[in-house]
């Protein structure tokens, strides 16, 4: 066969291709879907590695036929507004807590309540049983929830120490825009002070506020023992942020595609779950090697008795399905 002649075997076979393409659109041709992905964390921060390893996870399961962009440190906005994005569908996946999609999603926010969880595995435990409830939860409001990352114990970095209840009174705490934190503060006797998660820094600096908290890879990452060196343990919450795509993002995709990024969701779990013990360990290491001091606190029970009285009264605010959620997570052995 000639050359001419392979040349025209082809062309007629591309040809051919461009018609199949006209006649049945997207057959033969594996079309790529791109999801936005937004997160507030610093690209070292465990929870952004767990965003990188779903994205990983996902164009490994659909052999790249699904890109998941993600846009973590702010990039796409606070926390707050990335929520507000992605029940809109201009975001198509956050991965947010209460301050964020807990906004629109009330009883979720007995989840997070001070003093609930004994340690990382216990609210392991408790995502496994409430997976269902919390999924169903979040449909209501347009979204789905894909998987659980942790974070905590949350603990307090301040101008000054904390060893006791005492120390809390009058204390200007930088704190979530979310009431649950603003109420925590209170009845621990501080002042509460909410502050967007990207201007926390700043607040400290300029002594807006005496103090913030958070886990300590979130105080490590954030580098908010610069101007705050007191690490002090208090230990009060650990908690749950819902890696939450928009529900209209995902029936646009194939069902092959729904479970890859569903089973994806489970996996970075997993990964990120994996990540948080040690990241925990180191981070307050580099703090204590950076001139932080780490505060022990002898008794924490202190600080759960006076937060008893919140807890029930937060949660049978938010209604009886809230309440029914937090005795369901408290029931968890």
């Amino acid at each position: 066969m000639t050359t001419r002649r392979v040349l025209r075997c082809a062309d007629l076979a591309l040809l051919g291709i461009a018609f199949l393409a006209v006649l049945f659109p997207g057959v033969g041709v594996a079309q790529t879907v791109t999801l936005k992905f937004g997160d507030i964390y610093a690209e070292n921060h465990s929870n952004s590695k767990g965003d990188f390893k779903f994205a990983e996870l996902v164009s490994q399961k659909t052999k790249g036929q699904v890109k998941i962009d993600v846009f973590v440190d702010s990039k796409l906005g606070n926390e707050r507004e990335m929520a507000e994005s992605v029940v809109a569908g201009s975001i198509d996946i956050v991965a947010s807590g209460l301050s964020g999609i807990g906004r629109f999603i009330q009883p979720i926010h007995t989840l997070e309540l001070p003093y609930i969880y004994r340690d990382l595995e216990h609210m392991n435990r408790v995502a496994e049983a409430l997976a269902p409830d919390v999924d169903k939860i979040l449909r209501r409001s347009g979204l789905r929830n894909l998987g659980f990352f942790y974070l905590g114990p949350r603990s307090i970095a301040g101008k000054r120490p904390i060893r006791s209840l005492e120390d809390m009174k009058g204390l200007r705490l930088r704190v979530p825009e979310t009431p649950l934190y603003v109420g925590m503060a209170r009845a621990l006797g501080a002042t509460p002070t909410p502050v967007a998660f990207p201007e926390a820094y700043t607040s400290l600096q300029t002594g807006v506020v005496e103090a913030a908290e958070g886990g300590p890879d979130t105080l490590w990452s954030t580098k908010w023992y610069e101007p705050a060196k007191n690490i002090s343990l208090t230990e009060h919450i650990w908690h749950f942020r819902y890696l939450a795509i928009n529900e209209k993002s995902f029936q646009k995709l194939s069902s092959a595609q729904q479970q890859a990024l569903q089973e994806a969701g489970k996996e970075a779990s997993v990964y990120q779950l994996g990540l948080l013990k040690e990241f925990n360990k180191e981070s307050l290491d580099k703090m204590r090697a950076a001139g932080a001091t780490i505060v022990t606190i002898a008794d924490t029970r202190p600080f759960a008795k006076a937060l008893e009285k919140f807890n029930r009264e937060y949660a049978e605010k938010l209604g009886p399905e809230a309440v029914a959620l937090l005795e369901k997570a408290m029931s968890v052995k």
